[in-house]
């Protein structure tokens, strides 16, 4: 990972459970990081039961299914129109396989990754980004012992969320400009590891933009986490994508179903 540009923000973490909306942590947490050009706060705000999150579902129903890739497309380095691919630090291969976006970095010696950005404003995808209101989510699945996946925004390292990178079952993270920091929490504060060897749909919901700041609330498997707030002078999320890293050799990684919903517009 590496700083500079135009990012900082906020990140407002729930708790969670599984049988019921989330609500915002009773207890506090407060942390403040600055470096570079880029200060980012964390914030936990106390419970406030007025303030429920919608889950995925109810989300995705008042919106319209605008754009998907399952990559069910022959076996290529190619991955088809409107992705794009970028590597750091070691080799990271990407390419579709078996109806898949297939990762595989082969040696984790310098800690590579790797990262696939679909441009939404091509004009074979959705000719425009995404707006506030708008959803999108991508089926995650790691095939190696051990390493790291998720989302990002923007095309941009410095606003990914996914698990950590160590084997066995971890929390969903987010960078945060100097760090990863657990974003999934149960109700006592705790975060909630998941299996990252099994399925996992992460979400992120367009909420809002002003010009200055805009805000995104993550999902995982339906339920709602947490939101990031973002200096950003942007309204209109033009890139989105996934990415995969690993100290590891030999980690593989696969991405599908990515499906964008959008506000119905005229």
């Amino acid at each position: 990972m590496f700083p500079g540009n135009k990012f900082s923000g906020h990140l407002i973490f729930y708790a969670s459970s599984f049988s019921v909306c989330s609500m915002r942590l009773s207890f506090c947490l407060r942390a403040g990081i600055i470096f570079s050009t880029i200060v980012i706060v964390l914030w936990v705000f106390r419970a406030n039961a007025d303030v429920p999150m919608l889950d995925s579902h109810a989300v995705k129903a008042g919106l319209t299914l605008a754009y998907t890739d399952n990559f069910d497309r022959k076996d290529a380095k190619d991955l088809g129109k409107g992705w794009s691919e970028a590597a750091q630090d070691g080799v990271v291969n990407e390419q579709i396989s078996h109806h898949r976006l297939y990762f595989e970095i082969p040696r984790g010696q310098d800690n590579p990754w790797g990262s696939a950005t679909l441009d939404l404003s091509d004009p074979s995808i959705l000719g425009h980004g995404l707006h506030p209101g708008d959803y999108f989510e991508v089926t995650v699945r790691r095939l190696s012992r051990e390493g790291s996946l998720g989302v990002e925004l923007f095309d941009s390292d410095q606003l990914r969320a996914g698990s950590a990178i160590v084997r066995g079952e971890s929390p969903l993270m987010a960078w945060n400009g100097t760090t990863w920091m657990p974003i999934a929490f149960d109700k006592k504060g705790a975060p909630v590891k998941f299996d990252w060897n099994g399925t996992h749909t992460i979400g992120i919901y367009f909420d809002s933009a002003d010009g200055q700041h805009a805000v995104f609330s993550y999902y995982l498997d339906g339920h709602p986490f947490g939101y990031w707030t973002v200096n950003l002078p942007d309204t209109e999320l033009d890139k989105i994508g996934v990415y995969a890293q690993s100290k590891a050799a030999d980690a593989s990684f696969e991405f599908r179903d990515v499906k964008v919903y959008t506000i119905p517009r005229a």
